[in-house]
């Protein structure tokens, strides 16, 4: 059964959800981490798929994420709901559901027979083996899974791995109801492509110096630029995730391959190495918003990376703001909020030790959001 806030976006009821959105501003009781819990299974099957990916599930993870550690303030959470209703209105979704799995015959080592399934394209049988091993192996399932992913990050820009690496660590491996749903999700999303009848994940290790391909990765304009910044963070998220075991090799060989040729962008490497900090830092929301400016994107990157220098929680709950509170539907991308939470989270997370490199990351994301929003 549908929760009321999936019902409303199935049937694309705006009526319904601006009611609700007034019922969210007038009350004190609702709670954001509960709310995403109840779009969760809706929003694993977006149909339409505007930007090719589930874009749409990842960016509610975020902030679910972003909301349970708390991280964003009130007024931030109801601005970001609002955000994410409004965007899923847009969107077309199945009424998919996954669960109540009826036990058969057990079978041995049910990822090989799953893999070889999915490489027949066949996501009947390779749900079913795929639900054996999340009962006795979930872990492996997971990063088999990832690893399968993986093998085309060239070719979708990182998504058939970004997509669905927060929904393995915070929907499947924490056992969410959701979870079954989930991951006949993900298998139907990499059944579209050509896959090997057995992942042999040694052949994509790589040893790589995190800080020089932070450089690379945040060097550049434009969304493919973007991409390599967010699936090395993905990838250094993945390496620190509860289920990562140790044996399997987060394949950094396929990000090496796909940088290789790109070079540093020597002036944000400048710019970043020879920093200089406006002459004063807002210490309250409305003095960042007023001095953040659409026109100037120099010092709005300024204004930013000196906000999160001050202070990182702060500075992140008021980008998450004012991201929200200056959408616009038309110039919208959900690669805004994506953008900023990988930049921010490599450094709130401490995946890499390199001030210069983070500083870019940043720089990287705000100049591809100022730019996006003219």
């Amino acid at each position: 059964m549908n929760s009321y806030l999936e019902d409303l976006l199935l049937h694309r009821d705006e009526d319904s959800v601006e009611k609700f959105l007034e019922r969210v501003a007038a009350d004190t009781s609702w709670n954001l981490v509960s709310l995403i819990d109840e779009l969760v299974p809706g929003l694993v099957f977006e149909s339409n798929l505007t930007y090719g990916s589930f874009h749409q599930v990842k960016m509610a993870l975020f902030l679910r994420r972003l909301s349970r550690q708390g991280y964003l303030s009130r007024i931030t959470e109801q601005e970001a709901l609002k955000l994410l209703l409004e965007e899923a209105l847009s969107r077309n979704w199945l009424n998919v559901r996954a669960g109540n799995f009826v036990r058969r015959d057990r079978v041995a080592e049910p990822l090989d027979k799953m893999q070889l399934e999915l490489s027949q394209g066949n996501i009947h049988n390779a749900m079913y083996y795929a639900l054996q091993a999340y009962e006795s192996e979930p872990e492996k399932l997971s990063e088999t899974l990832l690893g399968l992913g993986s093998l085309h990050i060239t070719d979708t820009l990182g998504h058939s791995l970004s997509c669905f690496q927060p929904v393995m660590k915070e929907i499947i491996n924490s056992r969410s109801p959701a979870a079954e749903t989930a991951l006949l999700s993900y298998l139907s999303y990499l059944g579209r492509y050509d896959l090997p009848e057995r992942l042999e994940p040694g052949k994509y290790q790589a040893e790589i110096e995190a800080a020089e391909e932070l450089k690379k990765a945040a060097s550049g304009e434009g969304i493919i630029n973007l991409h390599h910044m967010i699936t090395l963070y993905i990838l250094r998220d993945w390496e620190e995730a509860d289920f990562h075991q140790g044996d399997f090799p987060v394949p950094y060989g396929i990000l090496q391959d796909w940088l290789a040729g790109k070079d540093v962008d020597e002036a944000r490497l400048s710019r970043c190495q020879n920093w200089q900090a406006p002459d004063s830092v807002p210490d309250n929301y409305q003095e960042f918003y007023r001095r953040f400016s659409y026109s100037d994107p120099d010092n709005s990157s300024r204004l930013v990376i000196s906000a999160v220098e001050r202070d990182l929680p702060d500075a992140l709950d008021w980008l998450f703001r004012l991201y929200a509170q200056d959408y616009n539907q038309p110039k919208w991308n959900p690669h805004f909020y994506t953008g900023l939470y990988a930049a921010l989270m490599l450094q709130e997370d401490n995946l890499i030790d390199d001030s210069v490199g983070l500083k870019m990351a940043l720089e990287q994301a705000i100049r591809y959001y100022i730019a996006g929003m003219q």
